[in-house]
């Protein structure tokens, strides 16, 4: 995907006529000009044109620009969207950054300041998150895919081959593990772009059935709760799964797990042996493992997981001493 190459920007929401004037007055590239569109349900057919080079949004009375800003991003536009508010409130503006929009200004903010940051933003790599995940779904799907039919070559050709111990099980364990690595890395970009619709999902009713999915051996699961949680379905089993797979993993012997709510979100908890302290502040790091048969990405996509939703992760101590991994929701 390359930078945004249109010539106009439009501007969408009553009462914008004076912005867009005073936009393409503002505006130095050769050719750009901006364009006031008053009802903002006008704007996609407008996009069909393929000459938009960016589009600004009144946040303001009956004009909910983050609902604009999510349905362009759902219909795949993907060129910079600025949002516009006259004296905004603090959380919208967290609001609309967190939903993924490109930049939140004021009214009161310059015709050529806004022009600046709108031609920034179209002449180089999207900077909003939405954009940007949608962009490594795409290249991370198609390594994994293109990677991983050489690798069923060479399981192919190693499975007519009578190589012999010790060699035979190193070469397998290790084109499993690669192949491993690309899951988690197509399961990384599948999962990074912002949650757009949710539903209210027992968290229980979730647990049990990725549980019995799993089928661990030597380990039992406990719900504690009855709450509902707002979430997108398969990236709440994601994260679930990946939980409950991190606390059989890393314990020797029968585990039970627990899952529970709490004021602020849920928990898993395990009655294993528990995280270092001084490993806490990088487990949710890219690539951290402490097994041999990991890959060092479960608790990682954990937290991707989460930040989609606008969640946040942490972990601590159970109350039998293992490990509890707390998900902030609200």
């Amino acid at each position: 995907m390359t930078p945004a190459r249109g010539t106009v920007y439009l501007v969408a929401g009553s009462g914008v006529t004076e912005l867009a004037e005073a936009l393409s007055e503002a505006l130095t590239t050769d050719g750009v000009t901006a364009e006031a569109i008053p009802d903002t349900s006008d704007v996609q057919d407008r996009l069909s044109d393929g000459d938009i080079r960016g589009v600004v949004i009144s946040d303001d009375g009956d004009c909910d620009g983050v609902a604009v800003f999510e349905a362009l991003r759902a219909a795949d536009t993907d060129i910079p969207i600025v949002l516009v508010g006259t004296d905004p409130d603090p959380d919208r503006v967290s609001e609309a950054l967190r939903a993924g929009v490109t930049e939140y200004v004021t009214a009161e903010t310059s015709a050529s300041l806004v022009a600046a940051k709108l031609e920034a933003y179209a002449t180089r790599w999207p900077t909003d998150w939405w954009v940007g995940a949608s962009q490594w779904d795409d290249i991370s799907s198609g390594i994994s895919h293109d990677a991983k039919n050489p690798l069923n070559v060479v399981m192919g050709r190693l499975e007519l081959l009578d190589i012999g111990e010790p060699h035979e099980d190193a070469l397998f364990r290790s084109v499993n593990r690669v192949e491993s690595l690309l899951t988690d890395l197509s399961h990384i970009g599948s999962i990074g772009r912002p949650v757009s619709e949710t539903e209210s999902l027992s968290l229980a009713d979730v647990a049990t059935e990725v549980w019995a999915t799993a089928s661990y051996e030597n380990a039992a699961l406990e719900v504690v709760t009855d709450a509902a949680v707002d979430a997108e379905n398969d990236r709440l089993q994601l994260l679930l799964r990946e939980l409950f797979d991190n606390a059989v993993a890393h314990t020797e012997g029968p585990v039970t797990v627990t899952v529970g709510a709490t004021e602020s979100g849920f928990y898993v908890a395990d009655d294993g042996s528990g995280i270092p302290e001084s490993d806490r502040d990088s487990v949710f790091e890219q690539g951290f493992g402490t097994t041999r048969e990991g890959e060092g990405y479960g608790l990682f996509l954990v937290d991707t997981a989460a930040r989609a939703h606008g969640w946040t992760v942490s972990v601590g101590d159970s109350e039998s001493g293992g490990t509890r991994i707390d998900v902030t929701t609200a």
